[in-house]
């Protein structure tokens, strides 16, 4: 468990906080790239308690702007994306990508008044399909925007499934990722025999898990016995500072999770699988479907930041749960991933963590927390760069799901694939049948 200002150091990410400093080290994606369109409507945004909004101008460059204008506080919402600039429709003031303001007719036309204004923004760029932002102090030379392999692979390969807001705190709907033994319980079927799409089934329901630090974050393997002298292998990759790799399937798709921080008590939710040696065959989003992902959302989201990436299912719905359904199911809530929101909604919009007790199965939760908390404080301390802000390339691992020999060691055997040295997930597992 953690004490109540441990707790309250490792949630709140607004501005000078200690864990919103730490995040503010870290480049963030906040919306897919086919959002916006040059002089097209802006979007509100709102990131790590920021309130901002977003657009691109007639160049095509994408503007991460304060949403409220300098002058006298009017939403830039409401402005007009033209020539280059969003401009206030109060007064007129007009603001470039960069916040400096361009344009003041409210003003005599000999006043050099609008060069001395510049609202606050943040710089902006643009991989994988999707606009990324950085709001840490190096803003005008910002380091590289971290080389996940989904974002160097062709769009035919990737799918960007669902993205949706969360109304919890983002560190417990990480930590949901992190928990393995989670998956044989709430994600499982309750007849073993029935159809695999009515849930997960393994017998070994306590795994026993290896951990191990890394210059990126962790990566840890849960062992369960399943028989026949092997070992069934779930790995996790934990990329600071939200981005979780849970297993990948068995034909070597590799899925992610990125838990972006919007307030204290929201989550932007990004869901990508990519398979680095074949094709992905259905790649539409999987929002508008009520029975995969996060299901469908609601229509009705205008006036909040995101809008259309609101769920239907909500803890005001209960999540859809379905009681006789849940006679087939552990849960009898339709999706793995609101099977998940579920559980870490319930916990509150911040989770208690001092009145909670960990077992074994949560030692890769513990150990994250110590690494952002003990990488936040060496920031605010010793001015110490935390775990790969710097270093873009450490982003470039995958996780595995993987059958091996009992006594081979499941680091050896599946380096290569987990550091993207391999694109064949059997070759991985044949090599540990060699070792």
């Amino acid at each position: 468990m953690l004490r109540k200002e441990e707790n309250e150091a490792l949630c709140r990410v607004g501005p000078g906080t200690l864990m919103g400093d730490l995040m503010r080290q870290y480049w963030l994606p906040y919306l897919y790239a086919g959002e916006l369109e040059p002089d097209g409507a802006p979007l509100r945004v709102r990131l790590l308690g920021e309130d901002l909004i977003t657009f691109r101008d007639t160049d095509g460059k994408v503007g991460l702007i304060a949403a409220n204008c300098p002058h006298r506080g009017a939403s830039l919402f409401f402005g007009r994306n033209e020539e280059c600039g969003i401009r206030c429709v109060y007064h007129g003031w007009k603001f470039d990508t960069t916040g400096q303001c361009v344009d003041m007719p409210s003003e005599p036309a000999e006043s050099n008044f609008k060069a001395k204004i510049k609202a606050t923004a943040y710089a902006t760029a643009e991989y994988g399909g999707v606009v990324w932002a950085y709001m840490g102090p190096e803003q005008a030379n910002p380091p590289g925007v971290p080389q996940f392999e989904w974002g160097r692979l062709p769009e035919t390969q990737v799918q960007h499934e669902y993205k949706a807001v969360y109304h919890c705190n983002w560190m417990q709907s990480l930590e949901g990722d992190l928990d393995t033994a989670h998956v044989f319980f709430l994600h499982s079927r309750i007849d073993a025999e029935a159809a695999r799409d009515t849930g997960t089934y393994h017998p070994d329901r306590s795994p026993q898990l290896e951990i191990v630090e890394t210059d990126y974050g962790l990566m840890y393997g849960a062992r369960r016995v399943q028989g026949d002298g092997q070992l069934y292998w779930r790995t996790t990759q934990f990329v600071m500072p939200v981005h979780t790799l849970f297993p990948a399937y068995e034909d070597g798709t590799v899925p992610v999770h990125i838990w972006v921080p919007i307030d204290d008590e929201h989550t932007l939710i990004w869901g990508v699988k990519w398979n680095p040696a074949r094709e992905i065959e259905d790649r539409g989003l999987l929002t508008g479907k009520a029975t995969t992902g996060v299901g469908l959302m609601r229509e009705e989201s205008n006036g909040q930041f995101y809008p259309g990436w609101w769920p239907v299912a909500n803890p005001d719905n209960d999540f859809l749960l379905d009681r006789e359904a849940q006679k087939r199911t552990f849960t009898g809530i339709p999706t793995i991933r609101l099977q998940d929101a579920a559980m870490t909604t319930s916990m509150g919009p911040i989770m208690n963590r001092s009145a909670e007790h960990l077992g074994t199965t949560d030692t890769a939760i513990i150990k994250a927390r110590q690494m952002l908390l003990n990488s936040a404080r060496e920031l605010r301390e010793h001015g110490t760069p935390p775990p790969a802000a710097n270093e873009p390339e450490l982003a470039s691992v995958r996780s595995c799901s993987a059958l091996l020999p009992e006594g081979v060691d499941w680091r050896t055997a599946l380096d290569d694939w987990h550091h993207c040295r391999i694109d064949d997930i059997l070759e991985a597992q044949a090599l540990g049948q060699r070792l």
